[in-house]
């Protein structure tokens, strides 16, 4: 396991005063890069081997989100690989100890030379499991939506520069931002979800397709063909 201790800032809060659910991301995705980079796997070792770490599904469990200056630990470890594909925990726990969020995903490793999954090297996956862990006792994942065809239209999204990350793809954690933003009404989410398809990169236009049900927004970003960057659900 990799943990860090942090103390939550200003520029991380949403308006409510609390961590934003784009902070939280940033959050998960520092603490796993920063235990890649520890391990010497990190953003220089992966450019050089012309390979990559892509997350394709996310599911976070919100207990409470800290409010500014709360002292917390973040942390993540890998638990299990499967050809191609890494399976990896993420909490944020408070002062006491307490798990506040906790997080499941799955990665898939990339050869970006020939463009397509590749089975990382054993070394790399020792690594990784060393410390042994198992997942986190939390809710189960959902690895494939049932897309709704009944939806409403939000507002035309034009990815930016300071959407992108070092792949030159945007970020992970703005598609969360993005198809929050782009639900008008006011909620306190519980449970997050989300299948990434497709990179969206630099001047891509993005249209949302809300859906709402009793607990839950559906949000599908999607190209001006219908077709799907990323699918994420809120439940609240």
């Amino acid at each position: 396991m990799y943990s860090f201790n942090e103390r939550i800032r200003y520029s991380e809060l949403g308006e409510d005063g609390k961590l934003s659910l784009v902070g939280l991301l940033n959050l998960f995705q520092d603490c796993s890069t920063f235990q890649s980079e520890d391990l010497g796997l990190g953003i220089e070792y992966l450019q050089g081997k012309k390979e990559a770490w892509w997350v394709n599904t996310w599911q976070i469990d919100i207990g409470r989100l800290p409010a500014l200056a709360e002292k917390v630990e973040i942390g993540t470890f890998a638990y299990n690989f499967r050809s191609f594909y890494g399976y990896r925990n993420f909490f944020l726990k408070d002062a006491n100890g307490e798990f506040l969020v906790k997080a499941d995903s799955i990665w898939f490793h990339y050869d970006l030379d020939n463009k397509r999954p590749k089975k990382p090297t054993e070394e790399s996956l020792k690594r990784y499991l060393a410390g042994n862990e198992t997942r986190l006792d939390m809710t189960d994942m959902v690895r494939k939506f049932d897309i709704p065809k009944e939806y409403g239209l939000g507002k035309e999204i034009i990815v930016s520069k300071n959407d992108l990350d070092t792949n030159h793809h945007m970020n992970n954690a703005v598609y969360v931002d993005k198809a929050r933003n782009s639900i008008e009404e006011d909620f306190k989410v519980k449970k997050i979800s989300v299948q990434y398809k497709k990179a969206a990169v630099l001047s891509d236009v993005i249209l949302p397709r809300i859906t709402k049900d009793e607990h839950s927004y559906f949000v599908n970003l999607a190209d001006r063909n219908g077709d799907t960057y990323a699918i994420v659900k809120f439940e609240y």
